[in-house]
């Protein structure tokens, strides 16, 4: 006979067999106490998403093209062992 007794999760409420010794959602269980505060970090009050969007994503980012020195050696060696292969 199947037991289909169930009970919400303390932590998050999600619905549990009766015989669960954890929670799937949230991790909560018998070892912690079935725990009533979360994990997750508290939000930063200080911060400001419209600034951080204008900082990220303005128009007026520097983008470098410069090639950096070990960009050359890698394209010369490469054309390099292609050229020896070709004339090989």
């Amino acid at each position: 006979m199947k037991d289909d007794s169930t009970f919400a999760c303390p932590h998050c409420g999600a619905e549990l067999p009766a015989r669960a010794k954890f929670c799937r959602h949230c991790g909560s269980s018998d070892e912690d106490g079935w725990k009533t505060e979360s994990d997750e970090l508290d939000a930063d009050d200080d911060f400001d998403y419209d600034e951080y969007v204008r900082e990220e994503f303005s128009e007026n980012t520097v983008v470098s093209s410069k090639l950096k020195t070990w960009q050359i050696v890698v394209i010369l060696l490469i054309l390099g062992s292609m050229s020896l292969w070709v004339l090989g």
